[in-house]
């Protein structure tokens, strides 16, 4: 099995704290293969990159061929870090490649061993499309040769099978891979957790990496939306009835059933305010919509049906379908 090196890149917004942290100093060298220089490589500089373990990118630093010191060092909370060293020619082209990952309890040294770079790939897609389509995190399948790749992430051998990143991220970036196999890759998003049904899918189709650089691939190109979303809004159908109170029950539960028996529901306490219903990852089918007031016994006293008829994939965030329905005494 192949093994590559996978780096996530997050962009998070974190709120200001007031709560004081440990701090040490980090020192980072780095070295080239044995008897390599910059002028081996015909270099100009190294990037170096430090990620904490929330995976927030905190420092970064261009260190140019020729400065007297060949390293950086830094203060920083007490944590565990990630680094990269990529040295690059005047054009930005990457040379050669390293990473580590360093545990910070106290002044470390870390030297991070360097090797000529074969290649990568980069994922990206839209932080809106998280908005957007109401995406918390996707999930990755990654295949070379019929078989998940595996990958060192964060210092852990892990396979690319249901590989689950925020997808706050909004960018992945495969490292140092061989440019010879082929490869597929999967990006399915979902709302919650991957118990869900995911809402939206983004299938590379078979691809080789970048042959001594990176290859940028915008996977928004590949989007499909696989689901849509429901507003439900419902009041009683007798205007004697104006509160839970006097209807006699304290929960209402909407249910969107198909013809084949598939179901969404969502369910909340009569609260008089008429609030309404969100039913999520509704897939293609023919459906019928059921809204029902319930007492806190579990009688149904009120219920109402609606055909809603065939729902096609893709009325999600602004577009989302929307029904109101009367509820009726049995």
């Amino acid at each position: 099995m192949k093994i590559f090196f996978f780096m996530l890149l997050a962009a998070l917004v974190l709120g200001c704290s007031d709560s004081k942290h440990e701090t040490a100093e980090l020192k980072i060298s780095y070295t080239l293969e044995e008897g390599r220089t910059c002028q081996t490589y015909l270099a100009d500089h190294f990037l170096v990159t430090i990620y904490d373990s929330e995976q927030r990118k905190i420092r970064e630093k261009k260190i140019m061929c020729d400065a007297q010191e060949q390293g950086m060092s830094l203060i920083i909370d007490k944590d565990s870090y990630y680094v990269s060293v990529v040295l690059l020619s005047k054009d930005n082209m990457w040379q050669s490649y390293g990473a580590a990952k360093t545990e910070v309890s106290g002044d470390t040294e870390i030297n991070v061993g360097m090797a000529a770079y074969q290649g990568g790939m980069i994922f990206k897609w839209e932080p809106s499309d998280c908005g957007k389509y109401n995406l918390s995190l996707m999930a990755l399948d990654m295949l070379s040769e019929g078989e998940p790749v595996s990958a060192v992430i964060w210092g852990e051998d892990v396979k690319m099978e249901n590989f689950q990143i925020p997808c706050s991220a909004g960018q992945l970036e495969v490292i140092n891979i061989s440019p010879d196999p082929t490869y597929t890759a999967t990006f399915r998003g979902y709302r919650k957790s991957v118990k869900n049904e995911s809402r939206v899918i983004y299938e590379i189709p078979e691809f080789v990496s970048g042959h001594g650089q990176n290859k940028k691939v915008n996977i928004n190109d590949y989007r499909v939306v696989l689901v849509s979303d429901m507003k439900v809004s419902w009041e009683f159908d007798s205007k004697s009835i104006d509160s839970c109170e006097t209807a006699g029950i304290t929960r209402v539960k909407a249910e969107l059933v198909s013809d084949e028996g598939y179901t969404v529901s969502d369910e909340h306490d009569c609260d008089n305010k008429f609030s309404d219903f969100y039913l999520y990852e509704i897939t293609h089918h023919s459906y019928t919509l059921y809204v029902y007031g319930i007492t806190d016994k579990d009688e149904t006293l009120f219920e109402s049906s609606l055909e809603v008829g065939e729902i096609e994939p893709g009325s999600v965030g602004k577009n989302i379908l929307e029904n109101k329905i009367f509820l009726k005494e049995k």
